[in-house]
């Protein structure tokens, strides 16, 4: 082997004397008989080992060896668990994985699920990728083969074999589905009980059961005779249904985590019965095999150099919480935030059937809305950052013992730029669309207050929102509140007075704020609405049924779930002064600065809650008026109040006299 080839294969980062390699196309293609050389090709792509050939040439796309091993596992297992990193290429992996097994497989039927249909989508669009850029494999195909979109599945044809990406829902549309193949992506955010109720279900007749039979007889048969059938079984296996489970590493007590340490279980068991009990509680069935398990787990330090951004990699590290950063990109689970907000306080503030929160009101389920109850008041807080963070508002229902989080939603002034180049919003000024937003919600949601940040974008939002130029017929200006005991120029004005400027900035104020929001929490008084396979489906029925494209209740549920995650992130530190401070952490940029992981969100919920708790304090003032008159004109009757003032005092008079 030359320097040349040596350099040029350094990337697959083995080191072996290619005399001591073996050639399977020394097999292939064998001189003496060429009159099946067709059929010998196409059986070595379709060996796991070789998938890496099969991509190439095939698929034309060229694998690292890490993703080659990773198919070889996949196809070898009935079982099999991906967790990986971010970034390190999941959806790409798990998009080409059914293509081969459609296309090796006659009348496979591939199902892939994921708990919002964009993740399935994802996977669609990198196989829809893959089959405009592999003209062989389009040769090979017939003439109803490729991808075809629909309303409610993405479905990739290859000859009488078919990949079906679906929105999972609540289950209830997708139960009547059967498959050979199921993946399931993005695992922790599938519910358990769909995911085990109808999902595995999908699965759960045998590829050819009749066949299974034949199979399941004829080895236990060759076991009486002595025959060795081990690869005639082992062929047949492959062949048998399949469940994949992959994702991101999440929170132990997410159910992901559960069936993490299960499948380690089994696997650390290597077949031992009582090992086997100890995981099941009692025996496992003669037909249990252990080896259909299988966990390939990914972490970041155990890419190839190169494959990933090390300077994004260094910077996550750097910033990043050790635990966000262990589920992210080390592949691991981990047991809480460490932030603030402990994410475990959050999801237990989230109202799920699984998840129930008694109040005195009773037990709380909502789920997130872009139209309000009309006997409900709303409170908005709006974060008005628009260049490095999200302009961003948080729409909080108000309710008898309980505030329920039922909106959000974010923009950016590139995103409005895009906006208006595709003539979706006729306006121009960037604070103006943003007022024009905020006055479309108070049109949903009976609105009863505006808490916005003072400072920056907040004040031209104010103006923008009493601008005369940018009312429309029908709307009224809207001012600061009338506060008694700080007089404004704006009092007097025309108008609702229902903005509350907030000083997002003063120590006090967000100390206050802060430590509050998370007492509320802790009171389970400040709520998530329930987010599962049911919410997202339903919004997309429901985005589907009204024709929404952009501003959708998929959009708003997902942004509530961003809120969720800033709001882990958050720290508390102390200032050189001993003041506490509150932010998400620092990253480093180019040239050694420093900058901050967004939290718009969290900041609009921040405010919005503040002024929430204000307006739920009602303060019963008395108003002391003169008592008595003339006594021949007096007639008030015994029951008549003669004193104004406490009620210590007022009783203990009233009995005196």
């Amino acid at each position: 082997m030359n320097n040349q080839q040596i350099l040029d294969d350094a990337w697959l980062g083995i080191a072996v004397d290619e005399d001591k390699l073996f050639n399977p196309m020394d097999f292939v293609i064998d001189s003496s008989d060429n009159d099946d050389l067709l059929e010998r090709i196409a059986w070595l792509m379709m060996r796991p080992e070789y998938f890496s050939f099969a991509c190439k040439y095939i698929l034309n796309i060229e694998l690292s060896p890490f993703q080659a091993l990773i198919l070889y596992e996949l196809w070898n297992r009935k079982f099999p668990m991906l967790i990986g990193s971010r970034g390190m290429g999941k959806s790409f992996i798990l998009s080409v994985y059914p293509l081969l097994r459609a296309l090796f497989m006659p009348r496979r039927k591939v199902i892939v699920v994921g708990a919002a249909f964009r993740q399935s989508k994802v996977l669609f669009e990198y196989m829809d990728t893959i089959w405009k850029n592999a003209p062989i494999l389009r040769d090979l195909c017939d003439n109803n083969s490729g991808p075809r979109r629909d309303v409610d599945r993405c479905v990739m044809h290859i000859n009488h074999s078919t990949i079906t990406c679906l929105p999972l829902g609540d289950g209830s549309k997708i139960r009547g589905q059967r498959a050979n193949d199921i993946i399931a992506d993005e695992f922790a955010s599938i519910p358990r009980d769909i995911f085990e109720n109808v999902v595995a279900g999908f699965a759960a007749v045998s590829a050819s059961p009749i066949d299974k039979v034949k199979q399941r007889a004829k080895a236990k048969k060759a076991i009486e005779l002595g025959i060795n059938i081990e690869e005639e079984v082992k062929e047949f296996n492959e062949k048998s249904n399949q469940i994949v489970l992959s994702g991101t590493a999440y929170y132990d007590f997410n159910h992901f985590s559960d069936y993490w340490k299960r499948y380690k279980s089994i696997v650390n068991s290597k077949g031992d019965p009582n090992l086997l009990k100890d995981v099941f509680g009692e025996l496992p069935s003669p037909e249990f095999d252990w080896t259909e398990y299988s966990i390939i787990r990914m972490p970041v330090d155990k890419l190839p150099s190169g494959f990933m951004d090390e300077g994004q990699i260094a910077r996550a590290k750097a910033t990043i919480h050790s635990g966000i950063y262990n589920m992210e990109y080390g592949a691991c689970f981990t047991t809480d935030s460490q932030g603030f907000f402990k994410r475990s306080l959050l999801e237990a503030c989230t109202a799920s059937m699984t998840n129930p929160i008694s109040l005195p009101s009773g037990d709380i389920h909502f789920g997130a809305m872009l139209r309000g109850n009309k006997d409900k008041k709303y409170i908005f807080g709006v974060d008005p950052a628009s260049e490095v963070d999200n302009f961003s508002i948080v729409v909080i229902e108000l309710n008898e013992d309980h505030r329920r989080i039922v909106y959000a939603w974010t923009t950016t002034r590139q995103q409005h730029k895009n906006k208006v180049r595709s003539m979706i919003t006729d306006e121009e000024d960037f604070y103006s669309y943003c007022a024009k937003k905020i006055r479309a919600l108070m049109k949903v949601f009976p609105c009863v207050e505006i808490a916005i940040d003072a400072q920056g974008g907040g004040i031209a939002v104010m103006e923008a929102l009493h601008d005369k130029d940018k009312i429309s017929e029908g709307e009224v200006a809207l001012w600061p509140i009338i506060e008694e005991d700080k007089p404004k120029d704006t009092d007097d004005n025309k108008g609702l007075h229902i903005i509350r400027p907030c000083q997002f900035a003063r120590a006090d104020w967000l100390a206050q704020a802060n430590h509050g929001m998370r007492k509320d929490f802790e009171d389970k008084i400040l709520l998530f609405p329930f987010f599962d396979s049911a919410s997202i489906g339903l919004s997309i029925e429901e985005d589907k049924m009204a024709n929404r494209v952009y501003d959708t209740l998929e959009d708003c549920v997902m942004e509530i779930e961003e809120l969720k995650d800033e709001l882990s992130m958050i720290v508390m530190t102390q200032t050189s002064t001993g003041r506490e401070r509150w932010d998400t952490p620092e990253i480093k940029v180019a040239a050694g600065k420093k900058s901050r992981l967004r939290k718009d969100r969290y900041s609009a919920l921040l405010i919005a809650n503040m002024s929430a708790r204000a307006f739920s304090i009602e303060k019963n003032i008395i108003e002391y008026g003169a008592i008595g008159g003339f006594a021949t004109s007096n007639r008030s009757s015994g029951d008549d109040k003669m004193f104004y003032g406490p009620a210590w005092f007022t009783e203990k008079a009233k009995n005196i006299y």
